[in-house]
């Protein structure tokens, strides 16, 4: 299919659903740092010439595509949403003879989608549709500018509002995509569905490790704070290792536990409705090695350490007028890539950060990490 013929094809992302199923809006629900929407209608712009997302929320407003909102009052469903899109093509991009449509909780479609139902088109006025081992995939399509007119009426007599009772009445092409990965029209509906998105794109397997280190009062624990709030914001499962540099105690004295612990109980294991914690006391032996705490933490995606100033991980450099030590760490530790800090910093090649712009730091971390591939 010629590129001339693609441009003939602008793309619609449907995400004006109730999400009743996730229990709040999925389309905005972050995935790996970045809103649902987002990485579905990055996909779609990579098969079409301009990408429309048919939804109300203004949350969306900032993601760098048009929003349509449906033509309809209702929220009468996908059709209406098609319907939309129909209607501006025909007002606005006369050259345009299809739309291509995706729904906004499905980030694993094909990316010859476009290419592909395109080559199966006809006539004016068949629909190209997608299937998977023979069943369709409604949602996914290629729509005929010139059955505008015929879906506003289906839609205004009061007829079903599902994809395929419409489709049904007009002429269709099915595209098989049997090829492609099983995963590849999964729609992330429940927040069960989030998790199996997250381990189809190789998050929380094998965490990404940050280190923040930084003198006494240096504010690397106000820095690992913020950062981890706005990693977690921005959709990541992030788990901290605190290294302490003292004789540490998260007991009090005289509860049940630390009298276990007084007893000479090897672990400790205290559990609630809310969490639960195990205390392993050493008596005498080594500390664990850093290898060895990180091996026993849960799946997650980001594991940020403060702390263990010599570990050869990636490391954030904390630098406060007030620190214990204005003596720098980065000339001698070559895993420091960057610097936070609350005064000027003239005596460094790497990159320098205000130690309270925890956006731009969380922006480093993400492309620092690999994240930002993710959904490239």
């Amino acid at each position: 299919m010629s590129e001339e013929t693609l441009q003939k094809f602008p793309g619609l992302v449907l995400a004006g659903g109730r999400s009743t199923r996730m229990g709040e809006d999925k389309t905005v629900k972050r995935l790996a740092g970045k809103p649902l929407a987002q990485i579905v209608a990055a996909r779609l712009a990579n098969q079409v010439p301009r990408v429309f997302i048919n939804t109300s929320n203004t949350a969306l407003d900032s993601l760098g595509f048009d929003l349509l909102p449906d033509a309809l009052e209702g929220q009468q469903g996908p059709l209406a949403g098609i319907l939309a899109g129909l209607d501006h093509l025909a007002s606005s991009l006369p050259t345009a003879t299809h739309l291509a449509t995706v729904p906004a909780d499905a980030p694993f479609f094909p990316e010859t989608l476009v290419a592909r139902l395109a080559s199966a088109i006809v006539d004016p006025e068949t629909i190209a549709m997608a299937a998977y081992c023979g069943d369709p995939e409604p949602a996914f399509a290629l729509w005929p500018v010139a059955l505008a007119a015929r879906l506003r009426h289906w839609l205004e007599t009061g007829e079903s509002r599902a994809i395929r009772a419409f489709a049904a009445t007009c002429q269709v092409r099915l595209i098989d995509f049997v090829d492609e990965p099983p995963h590849s029209f999964f729609n992330v509906n429940r927040p069960r569905d989030f998790e199996r998105a997250r381990d189809l794109m190789g998050l929380g397997h094998s965490p990404k490790i940050l280190g923040i280190s930084g003198w006494k009062n240096s504010g690397k624990t106000g820095l690992t704070v913020r950062l981890v709030e706005e990693l977690i914001a921005r959709g990541y499962r992030v788990s901290t290792i605190k290294h302490a540099h003292h004789d540490f105690d998260i007991d009090k004295v005289g509860a049940d536990s630390f009298r276990h612990r007084q007893a000479g109980a090897h672990e400790v294991t205290i559990v609630s409705g809310t969490r639960y914690a195990i205390m392993r006391e050493l008596r005498g032996n080594p500390e664990p090695a850093f290898e060895e705490v990180l091996s026993r933490l849960a799946p997650c995606d980001i594991v940020v350490i403060e702390g263990y100033k010599r570990e050869p991980v990636p490391k954030i450099e904390a630098r406060r007028l007030e620190a214990k030590s204005r003596v720098p760490l980065a000339p001698e530790d070559p895993h420091i890539v960057a610097i936070a800090a609350d005064h000027a910093v003239d005596d460094t090649d790497l990159p320098v950060f205000d130690l309270d712009d925890t956006m731009a730091i969380a922006d480093f971390t993400e492309r620092l990490l690999g994240f930002a591939e993710v959904n490239r």
